[in-house]
């Protein structure tokens, strides 16, 4: 499966960009750390790294949508829309030539989860995320154990 770096994997909003007195751009250490993460893990690692940005993404719009407020539904728009683009991420890197039922049934569980992204985000409701934030916590710990050695229990 050929999986390539997404930039919200980098949690975006961490590192900032700055522009030194000589015109230099430098980036701050937690942006560099996490690129470093980024280019230097393999395949395997780089999809653990989508569903955790996922998973954080969920996790975020929730809070956000239960505190409510103008900001807090930017906020929760905003994470819908990056755990969204993960997912559909995760589902394009899809190899259904080799993965076969697994990547097509993969494919239908992504799917699934986009739709209920969108509809959490139309309608404003935290609900619509359990299913999501089970699905791909799943997902998620199914992959460590295959395929990075993380026992789950």
């Amino acid at each position: 499966m050929g999986v390539r770096a997404a930039p919200w994997v980098a949690g975006q909003g961490l590192g900032r960009r700055t522009t030194t007195a000589r015109g230099q751009h430098s980036v701050n250490a937690p942006n560099r750390y996490q690129t470093d993460s980024i280019s230097t893990a393999g395949p395997a690692q780089l999809v653990l790294m989508l569903y955790d940005g996922a998973l954080t993404a969920i996790m975020r719009s929730r809070v956000a949508l239960l505190e409510g407020g103008p900001i807090a539904v930017e906020v929760s728009h905003r994470e819908l829309q990056r755990c969204q683009d993960i997912v559909w991420e995760l589902r394009m890197s899809l190899d259904r030539d080799r993965g076969g039922p697994i990547a097509a049934s993969l494919g239908s569980l992504y799917d699934y989860c986009i739709e209920q992204l969108i509809a959490a985000n139309i309608t404003k409701d935290a609900t619509k995320l359990d299913i999501v934030q089970e699905v791909v916590g799943e997902l998620r710990s199914a992959w460590a154990e295959a395929c990075c050695g993380v026992p789950t229990g």
